[in-house]
This record gives C-alpha cells, sequence and structure tokens, in this order.
C-alpha cells in the first residue's frame, strides 16, 4: 500500500503509492463495477505522465496487490500488441481466485503448517461499517491517513505492516481494491505473459502458502520460482536484498538480449 515497503532498487526508479493511485472514483466503487479495469486506467494515466518510463529496460516489482495489478495491467496493454515490459519480478502475489487462496498462517508443527480460510471473514471484513471501524482503531480513533514509513517500523511481522498499512490508507481505499480482487482469476491467461519474470514467496507469507506461488509461476511460460526461507508476505521490506538482486538480474538478462538479439540468452540459475 505504500511505496516504502520496497527497498532501493540501485536503479532508476518510479514509485507508486496505493493512495495516490485510489483517489477520486476508484475508491467510492462497489463489488459490480469494474474495478481491476479502472485501476489500470488509472495506471496507465500514471505512466503517461512520467517521463522515466520511456527507458529501458523496463522492469516491473508488484507486490501483494500490486503484484496482481501488474499481471492484469499487462495483459490489457498487450492487446495493442506492443509488450510493455521486459521483466517481471512478483513478490507475494497470485492468479486468482484469490479469497479462496487466502489463508491466514497460525504457524507450524512437525513440518506441518497449520492455515485458516478467510473467504467467509473477508466478504464480512469489507463491510462499510466493519471497514470504518477497523480503521478508526487502527488509526488512533481517527478516520484520518496516517502516512507510515514502512522502513521505519521497529517490528516487522506481517501483522505489524499489516496495522501500519491500515493507518496509512483511507477505508474506503481498503474495500476498492477488494473489490478488485472479488472477481480477479487470470489463471487461464497468464500463458500470455511471456517476459522474463521471477516470482519471489517466503515460508512464512502470512496469507500465501508457497503452493499459491507454485501454481502462479507454473503457469508463467519464463517464470523462475524463488522460496525465501523465514520471509512472511512483507518479503521486500524484510529481505530487501532478494528484491534487488531479482531485479539486476532481469536487467541483465535483458542488456545481454538487446546486444545478442538472434542467439538464445540463458537465464542465470539462482541458488
Amino acid at each position: 500500500m505504500n511505496s516504502t515497503i520496497m527497498p532501493d532498487l540501485e536503479a532508476t526508479s518510479i514509485s507508486l503509492d496505493f493512495n495516490e493511485l485510489t483517489n477520486g472514483p476508484v475508491a467510492e466503487s462497489g463489488p459490480d463495477t469494474a474495478v481491476m479495469e479502472s485501476y489500470v486506467e488509472l495506471l496507465n494515466t500514471f505512466i503517461e505522465g512520467e517521463e522515466d518510463w520511456r527507458a529501458r529496460p523496463r522492469i516491473i516489482v508488484g507486490h501483494s496487490f500490486g503484484g496482481m495489478l501488474a499481471l492484469s495491467w499487462i495483459l490489457s496493454n498487450q492487446r495493442t500488441g506492443v509488450t510493455p515490459v521486459d521483466g517481471l519480478v512478483l513478490i507475494a502475489a497470485s492468479a486468482g481466485p484469490l479469497f479462496n487462496r487466502v489463508r491466514l498462517r497460525l504457524g507450524s508443527m512437525a513440518n506441518r503448517e497449520w492455515r485458516l480460510p478467510l473467504r467467509i471473514p473477508l466478504a464480512m471484513w469489507n463491510r462499510p461499517s466493519v471497514t470504518r471501524f477497523v480503521k478508526f482503531l487502527t488509526s488512533g480513533l481517527r478516520q484520518r491517513i496516517g502516512q507510515v514509513d514502512f522502513g521505519s517500523l521497529r517490528r516487522r511481522t506481517d501483522f505489524a505492516m499489516d496495522l501500519a498499512g491500515w493507518r496509512n490508507t483511507d477505508w474506503r481505499a481498503m474495500r476498492s481494491f477488494r473489490f478488485a480482487l472479488t472477481g480477479f482469476d487470470i489463471r487461464d491467461r497468464l500463458a500470455e505473459i511471456t517476459v522474463p519474470t521471477i516470482v519471489l514467496h517466503g515460508t512464512h507469507d502470512s496469507l500465501f502458502s508457497v503452493d499459491v506461488a507454485e501454481d502462479l509461476a507454473a503457469g508463467l511460460p519464463d517464470a523462475e520460482l524463488r522460496i525465501v526461507e523465514g520471509a512472511g508476505h512483507g518479503l521486500p521490506l524484510t529481505h530487501g536484498e532478494e528484491v534487488v538482486r531479482a531485479v539486476g538480474e532481469l536487467c541483465a538478462l535483458n542488456k545481454r538480449a538487446r546486444k545478442h538479439p538472434t542467439s538464445n540468452v540463458e537465464r542465470p540459475t539462482s541458488k
């Protein structure tokens, strides 16, 4: 929900804050509206105003909802016949159906992970009265948005970051992004996304089990799955070096491909 969760990618970067993207009519959307398409249109408008977007290579880094928005955006823009990016890093993301895949991690014992499905609670969670009340409790009994620097958090657990996300985000935006994901399921279109992709996922992700990332990577024609031991849903904040490494490798891969366009460029293997 906030670009400060990302590490310094050691390259020219364009960062987008979720609150900026959701200002206006999208924040008022309901579940029967094409909310994800609205986000895609807003993202296109945002990119058009960025001079640095003209530079190559273009590597998209999407975390959680950002990863799912990135996938939707790529599929939408490929209708023009032009691949809009040169590489993709997906972190703690899913190809859908989202609410069927969200399972709260309770812990593990004897090499067995214990998770609680959240499909029904999520539906109740998104009622206006409930969302406003949670925002009220997590924001010091106020409804205003309190800008949060995730990098300054003392505790970097998924729970602590989730609370910070509530403080950072307008309650209507919290509802609208869930509406965007209510019908999100692009599993049958993943084969259309042919750009080199690295899928990063933590073994301790509090929302998505590892099999969600495995399915995502398996559906993409040119994807490599990297499981990060001990990382949670906030992987970019706790294991930022993995994100930086993935971006650097995709940039190097693209540069080699441009230098030798007729040869097969081998992707570096992860250890």
